[in-house]
C-alpha cells in the first residue's frame, strides 16, 4: 500500500476529502471528492450526525478513485470563535547555561505553550513562535545554537472552543475514521497558495468561504496575525435573494455564473430572465443591478481586511501584497476590487506548482481546494520535519454488499377502517376481524389501561 495520507476539510458550503502522497515534485493529489455540507454554519459544526452524512458522501468518491477507505486523517478547524492572541513572553531560566541551547529546548517552551490556562472554555489550538531574547540577544528568529541563561520567548496562539474540536471529533468518528491532527484551516490555505517569497517579504492571504472569511499576514516567512471576519460567499448569495427577490438556489447560480464584483464592468444593457416558480413567467434581473448588490457586500469584507490589516502592525512592510482564495475569490473583478478597496495589489491563488506535483488531479488546483491540500502539505512537513509516522491510515474496501441501511419510517396519519387486511390475513385458518377493527380496538385497550401516553419523557429525541 502506497504512503498516502488524507486531509478533511469539514466547510460550511462543502465537505472535502484529499488523498496525497509525496513525490520528487511535491505532493500529488491522487483523489479528491467533495459534498454540499450539511449541519456546519460559519465554519463551525453544529449537527456531527448531518456533517456526517455530507462527509460520507465525499469518502464514497474517494473509495471509488482509489479502492481504498479511510481510517485517519488530518482534519481542518475553522469558524468565527477562533482568535488569534498575544501572551505575555514566556519566561525560561537554563540550568546548564553553559551548553548550547537545543532544539529539544525550544520544542519544549513551544509545547508548554498549548498548556495556557484559558477561561471561556477555550483551548490553544495552534502556538507560532514569534521571536526569542536570550539574554542581551533581542529579536532572535534561531536560538539553537546560542548561549545563555534565560530564554524569554514570544507566540501567537489561535485559541477555540474545546467543544468544537469534539463536535469535529464526533463527526469524523461516525465514518470510523480517527483524527491524526486537527490544522488551522487559514494557515493550511496559505502553505498551497503562497510562494516562499511572499511569505518572506510579506504577505496577506485573503480565505474567502463560504461562512467566514481569514486573513493571515505573514512575514519572514512567520504569520504575524490572524483574523476571522463573520462574513463570506453564502452573505454575498442572500444578499443578491434580498435584493432581486428571487430563491436561494437561483441567487447562488447566477453569482457564480453571471456575478461581477465590481459594477463599473458590468453591462447595464443586459439582463437575466430568472423563471419563477409556480406562475410559469420569469424575473428580470439587470447586471448591473446585479453587480451592485455583489459589490456592496465584496467591499465591505475588503474593508475589514484592511482593517485586519491595520491592527497587525504590518501595514506598511508588506511588499508582496494580497493573495485571494476559497470558493468566494471566484467572483469576476474580485482582484480589481481588492486593488482598489486595500490599496495592495492583489491575486487570485490556487495550489500551485512549488507547493503540489503537476500531474494532482484537476480537482486540487481549483481555489476551492486550497485548505484541504494545504492540509496535505502540513502533513508531509510533520513527516519530514519532524520525523512523525502514521500507520493504518488505509485499508481495503469491503466490496461485499452490505446491509440497506436503517431509514426512518414515514409516520403517516390515516383511517384505521379503510385499512384493506393483508393476503396473508384473508387465507388465515382462524378467521379473525377486519384489521382496521382489530387496531381500534387495540388502541381503546391501550387507552383504557392509560398506556398510550405516559410520563416518561427520556427517549424523546
Amino acid at each position: 500500500m502506497k504512503d498516502l495520507i488524507a486531509a478533511i476539510d469539514l466547510g460550511t458550503t462543502k465537505v472535502a476529502v484529499a488523498v496525497g502522497e509525496k513525490t520528487n515534485l511535491g505532493v500529488k493529489v491522487v483523489a479528491y471528492g467533495e459534498a454540499v455540507s450539511r449541519g456546519i454554519k460559519r465554519g463551525r459544526v453544529e449537527n456531527p450526525r448531518l456533517a456526517n452524512q455530507a462527509l460520507r458522501k465525499a469518502l464514497k468518491m474517494i473509495e471509488e478513485q482509489i479502492d481504498l477507505k479511510v481510517n485517519k486523517a488530518f482534519v481542518g478547524i475553522a469558524g468565527q470563535d477562533i482568535k488569534c492572541v498575544s501572551p505575555e513572553p514566556f519566561q525560561v531560566q537554563r540550568e546548564n547555561f553553559n551548553s548550547l541551547i537545543t532544539l529539544e529546548e525550544i520544542q519544549k517552551i513551544t509545547q508548554n505553550t498549548y498548556n495556557t490556562v484559558l477561561d471561556d472554555g477555550n483551548v490553544v489550538l495552534y502556538s507560532v513562535p514569534q521571536g526569542y531574547n536570550v539574554d542581551n540577544f533581542m529579536s532572535v528568529s534561531e536560538p539553537v545554537g546560542m548561549l545563555g541563561r534565560n530564554i524569554q520567548a514570544r507566540f501567537k496562539l489561535f485559541i477555540g472552543k474545546g467543544n468544537s474540536i469534539n463536535m469535529i471529533t464526533s463527526t469524523l468518528n461516525q465514518s470510523g475514521i480517527t483524527p491524526l491532527e486537527t490544522v488551522i484551516e487559514p494557515v493550511a490555505s496559505a502553505k498551497s497558495v503562497l510562494t516562499e517569497d511572499e511569505m518572506e517579504v510579506g504577505s496577506i492571504l485573503v480565505d474567502i468561504g463560504g461562512g467566514t472569511t481569514d486573513v493571515i499576514v505573514y512575514h519572514h516567512n512567520i504569520i504575524r496575525y490572524a483574523g476571522i471576519i463573520p462574513f463570506g460567499g453564502n452573505s454575498v448569495t442572500e444578499d443578491i435573494c434580498m435584493g432581486c427577490g428571487i430563491s436561494r438556489d437561483k441567487a447562488e447560480y447566477i453569482k457564480t455564473h453571471y456575478g461581477c464584483c465590481f459594477s463599473d464592468y458590468a453591462d447595464s444593457n443586459k439582463v437575466l430572465q430568472i423563471p419563477t416558480v409556480g406562475t410559469g413567467g420569469s424575473k428580470e434581473v439587470n447586471l448591473k443591478h446585479l453587480s451592485r448588490i455583489i459589490q456592496a457586500r465584496m467591499q465591505e469584507i475588503l474593508e475589514a481586511v484592511h482593517w485586519h490589516v491595520e491592527q497587525s502592525g504590518y501595514k506598511d512592510v508588506i511588499r508582496s501584497g494580497i493573495v485571494l482564495t476559497g470558493g468566494g475569490s471566484r467572483i469576476a473583478n474580485i482582484v480589481n476590487l481588492a486593488n482598489v478597496v486595500t490599496g495592495y495589489e492583489a491575486r487570485l491563488g490556487t495550489p500551485n506548482a512549488f507547493a503540489i506535483d503537476p500531474s494532482s488531479c484537476d480537482q486540487a488546483k481549483e481555489a476551492t481546494s486550497s485548505t484541504a491540500v494545504g492540509m496535505l502539505i502540513h502533513a508531509f512537513q510533520r513527516i519530514e520535519e519532524d520525523g512523525m509516522i502514521y500507520t493504518n491510515c488505509f485499508s481495503s474496501v469491503d466490496n461485499t454488499v452490505a446491509a440497506p441501511a436503517h431509514e426512518e419510517e414515514e409516520i403517516i396519519l390515516i383511517d384505521a377502517d379503510n385499512v384493506q387486511p393483508q393476503e396473508s390475513e384473508k387465507v388465515a385458518s382462524t378467521p379473525k376481524a377486519p384489521r382496521g377493527k382489530r387496531i381500534w380496538k387495540a388502541l381503546k385497550n391501550l387507552t383504557k389501561s392509560e398506556t398510550l401516553f405516559g410520563d416518561d419523557l427520556s427517549n424523546e429525541v
